[in-house]
């Protein structure tokens, strides 16, 4: 169960239960993670493995009188938004699943604008991605009634029920003990890491950085050596949650932490030295030509994995082994990538990884699409059991192969034909149960699937170096301040988002001008939002997500 509970470190022997449940997610996440499952099927490699086979109301989609379910569905994408309607995989699921859903989305770097703007004018879709009720606009919606209360379907259709641990649908349910909200899970341990060209580094005499001042260090003689080549650049999300596991070498855990003078009083990360001078960082490496001159410029979130895949940098933040490198050997075949171990801070402090919170998003179902709940529940449910397969794997010889011993080998994605790519699976991916988020002998069939098997032991090895130190955000995300409801989204964008926006654009901008808008931000009804999340947040210790 999950749970708010004391605990300093995780010591690296608790990686056995990690690996019981890790998404293999790695950078394009997260918001707090960008980074979503970005459509690749095969979660298992064991051939004929139906998922939750919990109790369920029948496993076949489709109403009971056999009439086709239809209703519209609204998400983000984390991949390229290149989704066509009426491709093959989606003719087949609609065919197998006895279903019709009609598809919107848009790129998860839009998202948050504009389907809030979406949702006020009440034009939603049956179901809507949202951030659920950890959010004060969605709250204060959900308070609304605009949304169907699932506590009937939740004892209806078990498999959906069972999907989720008990203690995060216990975060959903509000004080009335009534769940709105079916949150999409991530794993809390999703490294970020620092992948690097290791051809350059050799050709260049660099040896791995072990510290920040290594770093930099490299990427300056990289500038200096390679003029064709971006020394940094960052994966597919904004460029300081792209370096989230890079922050933690500067003692920033990218959320609440306690104080330096009161432990007792916990903090935004605003009001953090830390996660100042990490921000600033980059912002100093990007004035010194060694940080991609598109950070926080260039809409498209993709363009800094596009650069490193093109053979056009020489280290990334963030970005997925499984997907960069074939792509990348593609246009340079001698090409090797490595994985920084996490790097020592420029006071000592010891890199890791951020945790997160095991929810990212999910979904609410419309409240005027009352009827259509339970069709969206049917479905649901038909995915998780009679549909699973399909869920995981896909279709034979278009998304996956079977090996000599009967395993589901996932194909790469660029060798897929273009309508089973992941562009046109991911936007048709709704949930995916606690107890496949992590199968690592269906990562080490991915990687076989992309000739990369060699590659496997050296992935789980980095991952259990970076998960072995945790940094977490202490603040309780179902906490929420009344102060922040009524005008917490206003002030910040009043007083912050301007300068939070500006550091990678405006090269003039310094700590101070960051400090001052920051006071102002705090006198306007800030400083009342920590002390009413202080107030309200009685257990400050560090979370603990994992028992």
């Amino acid at each position: 169960m999950y749970q708010m509970r004391h605990r300093k470190t995780w010591k690296l022997g608790r990686l056995s239960v990690l690996l019981l449940m890790i998404v293999s997610l790695i950078a394009g996440c997260s918001s707090n993670s960008s980074n979503g499952n970005t459509g690749n099927t095969g979660n298992n490699g064991n051939n004929g493995n139906k998922g939750n086979t919990a109790d369920n109301d029948g496993g076949n989609a489709g109403s009971s009188s056999g009439k086709k379910l239809s209703f519209s569905y609204l998400r983000p994408t984390w991949g390229p938004a290149t989704y066509t309607k009426n491709g093959a995989y989606e003719k087949e699921l609609f065919k197998q699943a006895n279903v019709d859903i009609d598809v919107r989305i848009i790129p998860v770097v839009d998202y948050d604008s504009t389907i809030k703007t979406t949702a006020a004018s009440g034009d939603m879709p049956d179901a809507v991605w949202a951030t659920g009720p950890v959010d004060p606009f969605w709250k204060d919606l959900q308070d609304q009634d605009a949304f169907t209360k699932l506590n009937d379907l939740l004892d209806k259709y078990p498999a959906v029920k069972a999907a989720v641990p008990d203690g995060i649908w216990d975060k959903m349910k509000d004080d009335k003990g009534d769940i709105y909200f079916i949150p999409n899970l991530i794993y809390p341990v999703v490294p970020f890491f620092i992948n690097y060209r290791a051809d350059i580094f050799e050709k260049l005499g660099i040896a791995e950085p072990t510290s920040i001042a290594e770093l930099e260090a490299a990427l300056q003689k990289i500038k200096e050596s390679e003029p064709g080549i971006v020394p940094m650049t960052h994966g597919n999300t904004i460029p300081f949650w792209a370096g989230k596991d890079v922050a933690t070498s500067f003692g920033d855990a990218y959320g609440w932490a306690p104080s330096k003078d009161d432990p007792n009083k916990l903090l935004p990360p605003e009001m953090q030295d830390e996660h100042l001078n990490y921000m600033f960082w980059l912002q100093d490496l990007k004035k010194k030509g060694l940080f991609d001159e598109e950070a926080g410029v260039n809409p498209d979130a993709s363009f800094g994995e596009t650069k490193f895949k093109a053979g056009k940098a020489a280290v990334i933040l963030g970005g997925n082994l499984q997907s960069l490198l074939p792509e990348l050997r593609k246009a340079d075949p001698k090409a090797t990538i490595k994985t920084m171990s996490p790097l020592a801070g420029p006071d000592g402090q010891k890199g890791g990884t951020r945790v997160v919170f095991p929810q990212d998003r999910g979904f609410y179902i419309n409240k005027k699409a009352e009827g259509k709940a339970d069709q969206i529940f049917q479905f649901l449910n038909w995915s998780l059991t009679d549909g699973s397969d399909f869920r995981r794997y896909g279709i034979e010889g278009k998304t996956y192969t079977v090996d000599d011993q009967g395993r589901k080998v996932p194909i790469p994605d660029d060798e897929r034909e273009s309508d089973y790519k992941s562009s046109q699976i991911e936007p048709l991916r709704f949930l995916d149960p606690m107890s496949e988020k992590l199968d690592w002998q269906a990562i080490e069939l991915q990687f076989a699937g992309g000739g990369m098997q060699d590659q496997f032991a050296y992935y789980k090895s980095m991952f259990e170096k970076y998960a072995a130190t945790p940094y977490n955000d202490y603040k309780d995300p179902t906490v929420s301040s009344p102060t922040n409801a009524k005008i917490g989204a206003q002030i910040y964008e009043d007083y912050m988002a301007k300068v939070s926006g500006s550091i990678l654009t405006d090269m003039k901008l310094t700590k101070d001008d960051y400090i001052k808008a920051r006071q102002k931000w705090l006198d306007a009804g800030e400083q009342k939002i920590i002390d009413e999340v202080n107030e309200l947040q009685k257990d400050k210790s560090e979370p603990n997500y994992v028992d």
